[in-house]
């Protein structure tokens, strides 16, 4: 019997005219409009990560001069920077610094957190000497683990410039900006985790005081981190900061 190929699916010849008969699609035209809208989503997100990006590299003298802030500050250092940095090479591919998951039907996005970023940056693999005397600083890299070698653009936080570098081991940029990502990673399951066992706690105390437990369980106890801040939010707070410092 003939076999009809059709978007990956594998459907007989009887089946194909008995589903046309019904007047039914392999793939619907809501599923479509969901695919158009999706893209129109991505594109859209594409264009804010690449003003993102580029207010990140116009301020990156004042977010360097506060490095030792940003870190030490939560709000700050939890920004999510995957599109700050980029890299990939052959048989590697695209290296994301974001990671997609799915938990029951819930997706979750885990990007490069800025703190990260940062730390990645204080290695000698990521640094290079600019000629106005400054230091620039890795934003993305290419290459090939088979040869090891790499080619790489550094931005001068001090003049802005772009410097090109060659044959620095690809590895180690692969290496550097994993570790720093898989404990980005780690870093938000570990603290779902622990939010996760402060609700059953809360949850178990309630109902052993005899409070209304049939109508209420442990997930009205889990609590987030609040607000988060923005990258546009800290550059803003930060020039504040210098502004307000420097007028004293």
């Amino acid at each position: 019997m003939a076999t009809i190929h059709l978007d990956n699916n594998h459907e007989g010849f009887a089946d194909f005219c008995k589903r046309e008969a019904a007047g039914l699609k392999l793939t619907s035209d809501e599923m479509h409009q969901e695919n158009r809208e999706q893209e129109e989503l991505n594109a859209l997100q594409k264009k804010c990560f690449e003003r993102k990006c580029a207010l990140l590299y116009n301020n990156l003298d004042l977010i360097l001069r506060h490095r030792d802030e940003i870190i030490a500050t939560p709000r700050y250092a939890n920004i999510d920077v995957q599109y700050a940095i980029k890299g990939g090479g052959l048989y590697v591919g695209h290296l994301s610094a974001v990671r997609h998951f799915n938990f029951a039907g819930t997706l979750v996005s885990i990007g490069l957190k800025l703190s990260s970023l940062l730390k990645i940056w204080d290695n000698e693999q990521f640094k290079v000497e600019c000629k106005c005397g400054g230091t620039a600083l890795i934003r993305s890299f290419s290459g090939s683990p088979l040869s090891g070698g790499s080619q790489a653009t550094a931005v001068c936080p001090k003049c802005k410039r772009e410097i090109r570098v060659n044959n620095r081991s690809f590895g180690g940029y692969c290496g550097l900006m994993s570790i720093g990502h898989d404990r980005d990673i780690e870093k938000v399951v570990k603290s779902i985790i622990a939010k996760w066992i402060l609700a059953e706690v809360a949850y178990g105390k309630n109902a052993a005081e005899g409070k209304d437990a049939k109508w209420k369980k442990a997930g009205r106890e889990l609590h987030d981190d609040g607000e988060p801040c923005n990258l546009e939010t800290m550059i803003n707070e930060l020039k504040l900061k210098e502004f307000r410092l420097a007028s004293r």
